[in-house]
């Protein structure tokens, strides 16, 4: 059996091919542990996404318990856009992410806003929201988002993985604990792997029902 530094290699990992020695372990678990609650976040965020390409149009009813939020977005041309605020696509643990609404002399427009908590870290360097896509139709512009969100899934991954690193170096750096860093990256990249061809896959069958339905009528 492999070794390395005088123990044996015998510990898997979900995601990872390698194996782990009991150091390893110990401070894969240690570090995943920090990362647990934002990992299942991932999962459901995940499933959410795919309730947005399945039925959007629930999503463009205005939530009453949302009704007077307004966010404000900056606009080169226009100075500052008001919104008001709609209904909430996803809940992330630093952010949601909106559905809002504004009327123009053209009519109505769409807009899927990311709203970020004021204290933050992103929310201080950024400012409180981040105006993601516009549109006419919010139908669309749900399913739009939805189908591209890997950024959101692959951010959060990104953020995660850094977290562990830290600590995993702090406490484990005289054992060399890149192969516990890879593991850990690896687990939250195929999340986000997975997540991105479950989606693909959902959107072609929701693309194939509506043909279905358009050739029935014809």
């Amino acid at each position: 059996m492999l070794k390395r530094n005088g123990e044996r290699c015998q510990h898997t990992v979900p995601g990872f091919s390698g194996k782990l020695t009991r150091a390893e372990m110990d401070a894969y678990n240690e570090a995943f542990e920090l990362i647990q609650e934002e990992f299942d976040a991932l999962q459901k965020i995940k499933e959410s996404l795919k309730e947005l390409i399945g039925n959007p149009v629930v999503f463009t009813i205005p939530d009453g318990r949302l009704q007077g939020e307004e966010i404000e977005t900056p606009h080169l041309q226009e100075g500052m856009l008001r919104w008001q605020v709609r209904s909430r696509l996803l809940k992330l643990n630093h952010s949601e992410v909106l559905l809002c609404e504004r009327l123009t002399r053209e009519g109505k427009e769409f807009a899927v806003i990311d709203r970020f908590i004021s204290d933050s870290p992103y929310g201080r360097t950024n400012g409180p929201a981040q105006l993601l896509l516009t549109g006419n139709d919010p139908v669309l512009l749900i399913q739009d988002y939805a189908a591209n969100a890997e950024h959101t899934l692959r951010f959060m991954a990104s953020n995660m993985v850094a977290m562990a690193q830290k600590v995993v170096w702090q406490r484990y750096a005289s054992q060399r604990p890149d192969r516990v860093v890879r593991a850990i990256s690896e687990r939250c990249a195929a999340v986000v792997t997975q997540a991105r061809n479950e989606l693909q896959v959902h959107a072609f069958e929701q693309s194939q029902q509506r043909r279905q339905t358009i050739g029935n009528r014809l």
